[in-house]
């Protein structure tokens, strides 16, 4: 079992000479501000991005939105507050942390993610360990790749997707599975036009039980026909059998960890039961972000 860490570290910077057309072809900065910051950045032999910021013309958020779209890797603009800090593949598309979440896409990828294996369950022995940060960042990075990507949120007893993306949640995985809805209706888009996301809709009284239902497995089938890259958020896996059951739906399973806080027995009675259980281990994450970035 591969096992990969998502550290929290200060991201690199990196340039590139075409910023400022990119800048000024968006309208964010005039032709007359591009001398000026180009002057500086030769006088004092520093980043174009530097001189920008030091001549108070633009802002970090503009150097690093021209950074994103430089390297066709999508990130909020000016309404990204209205997104979660935790999707740091959209925030901070260059920084340590999303350079992890990119060696994880990596490593499913040669595991056959996307070909063989379409569905995968990101899964955690209990709450608070960063599940679901994990699944919303992998599905983001499997986007920006160009993989038509869906984030399906089956953590009906305390469900997150939809918080992190700010989207409503009165229709979501629940109202399909009830047949109380339409693919369509479910399913929501995102800035991002490779990924979108399924979020768990009204809580139903029966988790368990719903999810054990054909109807459920059915759902996974038709989704299997729609997208190349299936990310499940789950259930925390000591509560309750759900993440059990997904883990039989799924293709694979992605299993994550928490520095300092995820016990060892728990983690390998996860794995011993989903190995157990006939599911296939695709790795393992430990997550090192700091809680407060989650």
């Amino acid at each position: 079992m591969n096992t990969l860490k998502i550290a929290d570290k200060a991201p690199e910077r990196i340039e590139g000479s075409s910023i400022g057309n990119i800048l000024v072809q968006a309208g964010r900065l005039t032709t007359q501000d591009l001398n000026r910051i180009v002057a500086l950045q030769g006088k004092e032999n520093i980043l174009f991005g530097e001189a920008a910021v030091a001549l108070g013309i633009l802002t970090d958020e503009d150097v690093r939105w021209a950074l994103a779209s430089q390297y066709s890797y999508p990130c909020t603009g000016g309404d990204g507050e209205r997104y979660s800090r935790e999707l740091l593949a959209l925030h901070e598309p260059f920084g340590s942390s999303v350079e992890s979440f990119r060696s994880i896409r990596s490593a499913l990828l040669l595991s056959g993610a996307g070909k063989l294996v379409t569905s995968i369950g990101v899964m955690s022995p209990g709450e608070g360990e960063g599940k679901s940060f994990i699944a919303a960042n992998l599905a983001l990075v499997f986007a920006q790749l160009g993989s038509r990507t869906l984030l399906v949120d089956l953590n009906f007893r305390a469900p997150r997707a939809h918080s992190m993306f700010q989207l409503k949640n009165n229709c979501g995985a629940s109202s399909l599975i009830i047949k109380r809805a339409l693919l369509e209706d479910a399913v929501q888009r995102t800035s991002l036009n490779t990924l979108d996301i399924l979020p768990s809709g009204p809580k139903p009284p029966n988790p368990l039980e719903l999810l054990s239902w054909n109807d459920t497995k059915e759902l996974f089938g038709t989704l299997r026909e729609q997208y190349e890259v299936i990310i499940v958020d789950t259930p925390a896996f000591g509560k309750t059998a759900d993440a059990l059951v997904l883990s039989g739906l799924c293709d694979g399973a992605l299993l994550v960890a928490l520095k300092g806080t995820t016990k060892n027995a728990a983690f390998g009675q996860m794995k011993k039961q989903l190995e157990g259980a006939g599911a296939r281990v695709l790795g393992a994450v430990v997550n090192e972000v700091a809680a407060e970035r989650r």
